[in-house]
């Protein structure tokens, strides 16, 4: 909930940089400083009656108080001359790097030193609790998380949204939101809850924004170009922005397993990714009145590279002295097109916050991937046995559009009542050819070609009361879903048809024990629908004998999360949680059944998953130039279901200090420990990330520098064991370029007025998440 309004003078002229506070039972909970044009937003946990205090140091104090049952807009706050006048004021803030609200935590972007050469999947690395692997993100150990950019779904899952969020790059970014636990007027999906990706806004009537260059080294070097303008002029707001990305880092993996009792299977991989990639957001707002404006914008994605990829493969034999070795060699290419249109419409009903919002979208994601591979047999003398050549083709295509429709009234000083309504039609169509060289011929493999059209409809409906009852809060949702699947594997003539409905309620309380000290509590039940790209049967073959393949047979996944906590100081959290998950979507590695030297790596529904945990949020104010932030978390986390049984005591801290130098330096420094993972049958052991970064500001903050040393220490390597059958039955360790030296420049420039932006939301945020 915010609190917004205009501070002006006696000639109903804008008071610039007048100090803003906002009281509840005399403690000050929130601050601002008004900007050019005297406006002023900010943000409060909670309804009640709050205090509102401006100040400027020319002009005479006010103060009153005012009612809150959702988002207040007050009537422009008139100040009087004050009778001692100064000849100037210097106002200065320091924003912290990590706030932590009612319900979500906050980390800033646009100020933090170590976002320098960042894309947002590598920031969201930063963010306390979140964790990412191969694209796959959680929070505080729940998988299936979903992503939002400006309060809008991502309807793409897998590689495209890991394309996707790798060339959404730091420098257009103000902040990022983690949400772990999201009301009902979010979509259901997500059992990991929330990331809301909140981009820089435009600022100032006229025209302004921003440009930006960047420069990474780690192994390989890689660039980042980026520009951005807004305009406003009356009713009429207009945006564009465009960024430009080259990139090229590597992956060495090493695996290695038994295989039966008399034979050892081992792999060493080197992986060289490159790619360029474009990005487009336009789009703008018009003011119909006062109390309504509609807005439209499009954005779109470009993403061309692949990777090369070479294995050697060592299939021993001890007793018999029988040994194999194979040489591969396969590259991969693809293409990635991202189209998404969306159009909103608000209306404010009243003056107490009432108000409609209809949000439509229609996305359109396209990839084609064309993969081949050549290997060398040899045997344990280095002879030449025989080779293999093959290739592939599998082209996607999907299609998602979605419509939302919201109505918020205001009913009391205390109370609030919103209904809503989203509709969501998927259509994606999936393909595979493939083709093996022999007699110098390419011969086509009908046996492993598919056709795969899936089709997804999702009608939900909501409802969401809040209210302050005996001085608790108290915030009540329900949201209902109907849910139809028609999942057609045309090339085997194989049907996988669902229908299933669910109620997802969720209950929210608050209350204050003390001063700056209160009591929560949250229930909420949530389902992790598996990604689009999941559900492709399709075959992809790292080398001979290791291959990624879909799984079209996956079942969604529901959950169940509670959470108690205790605020003290309105600053210092304690929590503990419990998430009892059935049905868990997660990578599997198996043996095949026809080779066993061969691993299948696939998505699964496990049986059954539980996180219990217990976390600490304390952030310090050491001095006025020193603060230090830690969140710490201890949770019992356990998979199992009938082969696989993995349960670990889990220690997770991060600790980011933040030193305001002089002359517009700033250095930060962050430290992230994993006492260990787990990922579906993967246990992986501990490791340490480190990252530093000093950011300098000049010509009246226009000019930003920024340099970044990311991990170290090189700590962020993924080395674990495989479980299978209650056993170790496997050992991987991996390098990524997660080392690099960064250096970034951002100038900001403004040719006019300030201004109040308009946001631009969507309806299909979710579904963007899973395509992908």
């Amino acid at each position: 909930m915010t609190i917004e309004g205009k501070v002006v003078d006696e000639n109903a002229q804008p008071v610039a940089f007048a100090a803003v506070r906002i009281l509840k039972n005399t403690a000050v909970v929130s601050e601002k400083i008004s900007a050019e044009d005297g406006s002023f937003k900010v943000s409060i946990d909670s309804t009640g009656y709050y205090g509102i205090q401006i100040s400027h140091a020319s002009y005479q104090a006010y103060q009153v108080y005012k009612q809150v049952t959702s988002s207040l807009t007050i009537e422009p706050v008139h100040l009087k001359k004050s009778e001692k006048q100064l000849e100037g004021v210097t106002v200065s803030t320091r924003k912290p790097m990590i706030i932590r609200k009612t319900d979500r935590i906050s980390m800033d972007v646009a100020n933090n030193a170590l976002s320098a050469g960042k894309s947002s999947l590598e920031l969201f690395q930063l963010a306390p609790g979140v964790f990412v692997n191969n694209g796959k993100i959680s929070i505080n150990g729940n998988p299936g998380t979903r992503v939002m950019v400006d309060g809008k779904r991502l309807q793409i899952s897998g590689d495209d949204l890991t394309n996707y969020l790798s060339s959404l790059r730091a420098e257009n970014i103000q902040s990022i939101e983690i949400i772990a636990h999201p009301p009902a007027e979010f979509d259901a999906e997500g059992s990991g809850g929330y990331i809301n990706i909140v981009l820089k806004k435009q600022k100032s009537a006229g025209l302004n924004g921003s440009a930006n260059a960047g420069y990474t080294q780690g192994r390989y070097a890689g660039t980042s170009e980026g520009l951005q303008l807004n305009f406003k002029d009356r009713d009429l707001s207009l945006f564009a922005s465009y960024s430009h990305e080259q990139t090229k880092d590597f992956d060495d993996t090493w695996f290695s397993r038994p295989v039966g009792d008399n034979v050892h299977y081992q792999s060493t991989a080197k992986r060289v990714n490159s790619y360029t990639s474009n990005r487009v957001h336009v789009g703008g707002a018009y003011d119909i009145s006062r109390k309504q404006y509609i807005a439209l914008d499009y954005t779109g994605s470009f993403r061309d590279g692949g990777f090369s990829y070479n294995s050697n493969i060592a299939v021993t034999q001890p007793q018999t002295a029988t040994n194999r070795y194979v040489q591969g060699s396969y590259p991969v290419s693809n293409t990635r097109r991202y189209h998404n249109v969306g159009v909103n419409y608000h209306l404010n009903t009243d003056t107490a916050g009432s108000g409609l919002t209809i949000l439509s979208d229609y996305t359109q994601n396209e990839t084609k991937t064309f993969s081949s591979a050549q290997s060398n047999f040899y045997d344990d003398k280095n002879q030449f046995l025989k080779d293999t050549l093959f290739r592939n083709a599998t082209p996607s295509t999907a299609k998602v559009f979605t419509a939302d429709g919201k109505y918020i009234k205001v009913l009391n000083a205390t109370s609030a009542l919103t209904l809503g309504a989203k509709l969501t039609h998927t259509n994606i169509y999936n393909s595979g050819t493939f083709e093996s060289f022999s007699n110098s011929k390419w011969d086509n493999r009908n046996e492993l070609n598919y056709i795969y059209d899936y089709q997804e409809r999702i009608v939900a409906g909501y409802a969401s009361y809040s209210a302050r009852i005996l001085k608790t809060t108290v915030q009540l949702g329900l949201r209902a879903e109907h849910t139809h699947t028609h999942g057609d594997l045309v090339s085997e003539g194989k049907l996988n048809e669902r229908k299933y409905f669910n109620l997802f309620p969720t209950v929210f309380m608050k209350r204050g024990v003390g001063k700056g000290q209160s009591l929560s509590f949250y229930y909420g039940k949530r389902v992790s629908r598996p990604s689009y790209s999941d559900l492709n049967p399709y075959q992809s073959y790292a080398d001979n004998y290791t291959i990624g393949m879909g799984n079209p047979y996956l079942n969604p996944s529901f959950i169940h999360s509670f959470e108690m906590g205790y605020t003290f100081k309105n600053k210092y959290t304690l929590s503990a949680s419990y998430d009892r998950q059935k049905d868990l979507i997660a990578q599997y590695a198996l043996q095949s059944d026809t080779d066993p030297l061969i691993t299948i790596y696939t998505r699964r529904n496990f049986g059954k998953r539980s996180n219990a945990g217990i976390s600490l949020y304390t952030p310090f104010a050491l001095t006025k130039w020193w603060t230090w932030n830690n969140n710490i978390i201890v949770r019992r986390e356990s998979v199992s279901m009938q082969d696989v049984e993995i349960a670990k005591t889990i220690f997770t801290m991060q600790a980011v200090q933040v030193f305001s130098l002089p002359k517009g330096f700033s250095f930060t420094v962050n430290a992230t420990y994993y006492s260990n993972l787990i990922m579906g049958n993967f246990l992986f052991d501990p490791f340490l990330i480190v990252d530093a970064g000093i950011q300098k500001k000049l010509m009246k903050n226009k000019l930003i520098l920024k340099s970044t040393v990311s991990d170290i220490g090189y700590g962020y390597q993924l080395n674990g064991n495989v479980y299978f059958s209650n056993t170790k039955v496997g050992r991987m360790e991996q390098k990524r370029q997660s080392r690099t030296f960064n250096l970034s420049a951002i100038y900001n420039f403004d040719l006019g007025k300030s201004f109040k932006a308009r946001k631009i939301e969507s309806s299909s945020l979710d579904e963007q998440n899973r395509l992908k």
